[in-house]
């Protein structure tokens, strides 16, 4: 439970941040929007798509995703790249506006949660940064802390996810292509969103 006498539940902050389905558990209560990351490559994948207007089931995200539906409130559940970053930051905005009271984000990595992958710290932290453009910047430490890692490594990011374990390992098996696509930033619009099980634009 996310609550004030839980200190990893972030409750106090607006825009939150932890890994994998126990992290989900930590921080979603009480979020009226949930961000998920993993660079390389689901969430990745699931921009691609919708790029093209097709949707994508959340097979290998199904985990952390049962995690974000038990914890009740039906949060509003976004697919986020580094490809998308801002469009989701505008769109966690205009959500604010519509309902007319303040968001309370979070932000999930989706990936492997025991070897807390570079490309997710990045990619979260490049969500929170385009956050906190659009001023929803009350963010917890952990968020603060991958914000912070993006801000100063930027210049980086390419090398870093392409040198990453994940970047080696995917184009080892001729993928190199996925890897390029995950480290391009702003290049859509596209926001998917989670409904009845799938994502879509």
């Amino acid at each position: 439970m996310s609550d004030s006498t839980t200190p990893f539940g972030q409750a106090k902050y607006q825009v939150r941040f932890d890994w994998g389905a126990v992290g989900a558990e930590r921080i979603v209560p009480g979020a009226h929007v949930v961000v998920l990351v993993d660079a390389l490559s689901f969430t990745t994948t699931v921009v691609v798509a919708a790029e093209r207007s097709d949707e994508t089931p959340v097979g290998e995200a199904s985990v952390v995703v049962d995690a974000v539906l038990a914890a009740g409130g039906h949060p509003l559940v976004l697919a986020a790249s580094l490809r998308n970053r801002t469009a989701v930051a505008e769109r966690v905005l205009a959500h604010q506006e519509e309902r007319g009271e303040r968001m309370i984000v979070a932000i999930v990595a989706v990936g492997d949660a025991d070897r807390l992958p570079i490309e997710d710290q990045l990619t979260a932290g490049a969500v929170v940064d385009a956050l906190v453009g659009v001023g929803i910047d009350h963010t917890s430490p952990e968020a603060a802390v991958a914000s912070a890692a993006f801000e100063s490594l930027r210049r980086a990011v390419v090398h870093l996810i392409g040198a990453s374990g994940s970047g080696v390992e995917l184009t080892a098996v001729g993928r190199a292509a996925e890897v390029r696509l995950a480290t391009q930033l702003d290049a859509t619009r596209v926001v998917p969103e989670l409904h009845d099980g799938a994502f879509r634009a």
